[in-house]
C-alpha cells in the first residue's frame, strides 16, 4: 500500500507504508493494505463474525412479524400495499419497506428453521465485515486503522445490536457507498468510473428493500464534494447511481408515501418512549452500557481531535455534515447510534491512523496478540448469551413464556382455512409481534409495530406515559381478547356475559396471559383447552 500525505499547494507525493505512525492514505484505489497481513486479518474477522452471529440467539422482538412479512409476500407473489395483518388499519397504507431481508429470513426459516435463520445472520454480519475491508482498502486506510474499525463494526453488530434485524443491511450498504464515493473521486480524469459507479448503485439498491432508511446513501457523496477541485461530473454520476439504486425497489412510485406515512410524528418516538431503542440517545446514555458510553464518547469528540486541523475546510465542512446528521438521528433515538457510527466511518478512520503507535517490536507483537485475542473472544460472548437464553419455544421470544398456553389453543380453536375470514382479536402492542406470526388465522388489532402513528398503538403510549384517562383497546368488536394479566380491561370484559375467560390448567404460570373468548365460540373449548394445556402443536409455527 502506497500512502499519499497531503503536501504544500495540494501536491500529492507517494511513499511505503510502515508499521510506524499511522495516517490516512487518500488516493490511488488500487493500493492494498502492507505485506500481506491484511489478508489474514480478514480470514480471522470473517470467520470470527460468522462463528459468532450464528451463535447469538434469535431473541428480537420484531423478528415474528418480520417471519410473518416474510411469509405472506411469498405466499402472495408481491408485496402488500395496503394492511395485511391488523383488522383496526384494515384498508389502511401498509408498505413491507424491509421486504428483502423478510423474504430471506423466510426462506431460511423454512428451509433450516432457527439454524438457518442463524446462517443467514452469520452471511449477513460476515457481509458487513466484507464491505468494511472493501471500504479500508478502497481508502487506502492504515493496517491499524483498519482493525479497529473493524474490531468496533464487529462489537457493534454482534453484541450492541446483536438481532436479526434489517437494519443490519445497512452495515452493507453504507461502506459500500463510502467506497464507491471513494473511487468515483480518485478516477475524475479517468474514462472508466463504473467499479465505483456499481458500489453505489448496488448499496442503494440493498438499502432501499432493506429500510427506511435508505436515503442515508447519500451522504458518502460528501467524498466528492470534499475534493479539490470537485469532480463535478463523476459526483453527478454518484447521484444518478444511487437514485437509479432507490428505484429498483417493487415500491418505487411509493416512495415518497414510504417516507410520508412512516416519519410522520409518533408518540412513540421521543423522549419518554416506552421503547427504550426509541427514546432520545442522551436520555438513556447514562444508563447504557459502558461499550455505549465509549463509543458515544469516541463520536462526539472526533471534530475536537488534532487530526482535523490537517484537512482542507472543505473537508472539515461536509465530513463534519455527514458526523452532524448521525448526531442528529442519535438524538432523535438511541437506535440511531449505529446509523451515526456508519457515517462518521471516514472521521474514525483518520482518528485512528493519526495515533502514534509502539516503535518497539515486543510491544508491537503483544498489541497484535491483544487485538487477537478480543476478536476471538466475540465467540465466546456469543456463546455465553446463547446459553443465557431459555429456551422455551421455536424462538427464544420475551413473550412466548407468557403466551404458550394461549398459542395451543387458539391454534386448535381456528385451523387454517383458505377459505374462512379470520377471527378478529384484541392484544396489546408486546405481544402483537409474536401473535401474528405463532397465530396467523386470527387478526389483531395491533401487530407490534411502533410505525403507525394512527395504530391503536397509540392509545396505549398515552397510557404507558400516564397521559389521560384509561383508553380501552377495542375489545367489543372482537371475537376474542389475550392480555397480560392484570390489565384495565379484563373487568370490563368478565363483566360482560357474552364472553367467557378459558382455565388453564393450575401449573400455568403466574404471568401468563389471560385469554377471554365470546361464548359463541366457545363450543370447542373443551376439546382444544385440553391441546392448550398439553402444549399441542404450540412448537410450530
Amino acid at each position: 500500500m502506497m500512502e499519499t500525505p497531503r503536501q504544500t499547494g495540494e501536491m500529492e507525493v507517494q511513499r511505503p507504508v510502515t508499521d510506524g505512525p499511522a495516517t490516512l492514505v487518500e488516493g490511488n484505489s488500487g493500493t492494498v493494505l502492507p505485506g500481506g497481513w491484511w489478508r489474514w486479518d480478514v480470514l480471522l474477522c470473517l470467520v470470527v463474525s460468522m462463528v459468532s452471529a450464528a451463535l447469538l440467539p434469535l431473541d428480537d422482538t420484531d423478528l415474528p412479524m418480520h417471519l410473518r412479512t416474510g411469509a405472506w409476500i411469498l405466499e402472495h407473489g408481491t408485496v402488500p400495499f395496503v394492511e395485511p395483518f391488523a383488522w383496526t388499519r384494515d384498508g389502511a397504507p401498509f408498505y413491507a419497506y424491509s421486504w428483502l431481508p423478510e423474504v430471506l429470513y423466510q426462506l431460511a426459516w423454512s428451509k433450516g428453521g432457527p439454524w438457518g435463520l442463524s446462517l443467514l445472520h452469520a452471511v449477513f454480519v460476515a457481509g458487513a465485515v466484507a464491505a468494511l475491508w472493501d471500504l479500508a482498502r478502497t481508502a487506502c486506510w492504515s493496517l491499524w486503522a483498519t482493525r479497529l474499525v473493524v474490531s468496533i463494526h464487529l462489537i457493534l453488530w454482534l453484541l450492541v445490536q446483536p438481532a436479526t434485524r434489517p437494519q443490519l443491511m445497512l452495515a452493507i450498504a453504507l461502506p459500500l457507498a463510502w467506497a464507491g464515493a471513494i473511487r468515483l473521486r480518485d478516477h475524475s480524469s479517468v474514462s472508466n468510473p463504473w467499479r465505483g459507479l456499481i458500489r453505489v448503485w448496488f448499496a442503494a439498491l440493498l438499502a432501499v428493500n432493506a429500510h427506511l432508511f435508505f436515503l442515508l446513501t447519500i451522504v458518502p457523496g460528501v467524498v466528492l464534494l470534499a475534493a479539490n477541485p470537485v469532480p463535478w461530473r463523476n459526483a453527478l454520476l454518484y447521484v444518478g447511481a444511487t437514485v437509479l439504486g432507490w428505484l429498483c425497489t417493487p415500491y418505487a412510485l411509493k416512495l415518497l408515501d414510504i417516507l410520508r406515512l412512516y416519519l410522520s410524528p409518533n408518540p412513540l418516538v421521543g423522549l419518554a418512549s416506552p421503547i427504550t431503542e426509541l427514546e432520545n440517545g442522551f436520555a438513556v446514555l447514562m444508563h447504557s452500557g459502558i461499550g455505549t458510553r465509549i463509543l458515544v464518547g469516541i463520536l462526539l469528540v472526533l471534530p475536537l481531535l488534532p487530526f482535523m486541523s490537517s484537512l482542507r475546510q472543505r473537508e472539515r465542512w461536509w465530513y463534519g455534515m455527514a458526523w452532524m446528521a448521525g448526531l442528529g438521528l442519535y438524538g432523535l433515538a438511541l437506535r440511531g447510534l449505529l446509523i451515526w457510527w456508519l457515517l462518521a466511518l471516514p472521521l474514525v478512520a483518520m482518528a485512528f491512523a493519526s495515533i502514534p503507535l509502539p516503535s518497539l517490536t515486543l510491544t508491537k507483537r503483544l498489541v497484535v496478540v491483544g487485538w487477537m485475542v478480543s476478536i476471538v473472544g466475540l465467540v465466546g460472548q456469543g456463546l455465553t448469551m446463547r446459553q443465557k437464553m431459555p429456551r422455551v419455544d421455536i424462538l427464544p421470544h420475551s413473550e412466548s413464556p407468557a403466551l404458550a398456553k394461549a398459542v395451543g389453543v387458539l391454534s386448535c380453536l381456528f385451523q387454517k382455512d383458505a377459505n374462512s375470514q379470520p377471527v378478529r382479536g384484541t392484544t396489546v402492542f408486546n405481544y402483537g409481534s409474536y401473535l401474528t406470526w405463532r397465530v396467523p388465522t386470527v387478526s389483531w388489532s395491533v401487530d407490534g409495530r411502533s410505525i403507525f402513528p394512527d395504530s391503536v398503538a397509540m392509545a396505549e403510549v398515552r397510557q404507558e406515559l400516564r397521559h389521560g384517562s384509561l383508553v380501552e383497546p377495542p375489545w367489543r368488536s372482537s371475537e376474542l381478547a389475550l392480555l397480560p394479566p392484570g390489565h384495565a380491561t379484563i373487568g370490563h370484559i368478565a363483566a360482560d356475559s357474552g364472553w367467557e375467560r378459558v382455565a388453564f390448567s393450575p401449573d400455568t404460570a403466574a404471568s401468563g396471559a389471560e385469554l377471554w373468548i365470546r361464548r359463541s365460540l366457545a363450543r370447542k373449548h373443551n376439546e382444544c383447552l385440553l391441546v392448550g394445556n398439553s402444549g399441542g402443536d404450540a412448537s410450530k409455527p
